[in-house]
């Protein structure tokens, strides 16, 4: 009776928990973009709210300007420190010519682990100088 006791507050504890998407701080310099992003960065975080959505609710996506020539090393060990033992999922590595770059991060956790996807958006240089803007789309999503 005490293990099933035990069991029944264990799961209730983890249900409450992963009812939460994680809270992500964005990196240094981030800022909510003043008139809006590009057409193509609202895309991709829609595409990224479609793939963390789940029967337990939508994502959190937060789209963040970050100053052109920003490393994506940078961004990604800021989003994974706060991501302690979470699992990383597929190639996280910086590709300077792409014009996307993504990783993800699954909690460690048999029973409705939840998720956490960055990526980085440059899009085609602008102006005289040449600069990329660049933008930090970070998705969460409830366990699943």
């Amino acid at each position: 009776m005490l293990v099933v006791v035990a069991v029944a507050v264990i799961a209730g504890v983890r249900w409450r928990a992963a009812g939460v998407a994680h809270a992500i701080t964005p990196p240094a310099g981030a800022t909510v973009p003043a008139s809006g992003a590009d057409t193509d960065v609202l895309d991709r975080a829609a595409i990224i709210e479609r793939s963390l959505r789940n029967d337990r609710g939508e994502a959190t996506v937060r789209i963040y300007a970050v100053p052109p020539g920003s490393p994506w090393l940078q961004s990604r060990q800021i989003v994974a420190t706060q991501l302690d033992h979470w699992e990383q999922r597929g190639d996280c590595a910086d590709r300077p010519d792409a014009s996307i770059v993504e990783c993800a991060w699954r909690e460690p956790t048999r029973w409705w682990p939840r998720e956490v996807a960055l990526t980085m958006v440059r899009l085609s240089p602008t102006g005289p100088d040449g600069s990329r803007p660049t933008y930090v789309i970070i998705g969460s999503a409830v366990g699943a």
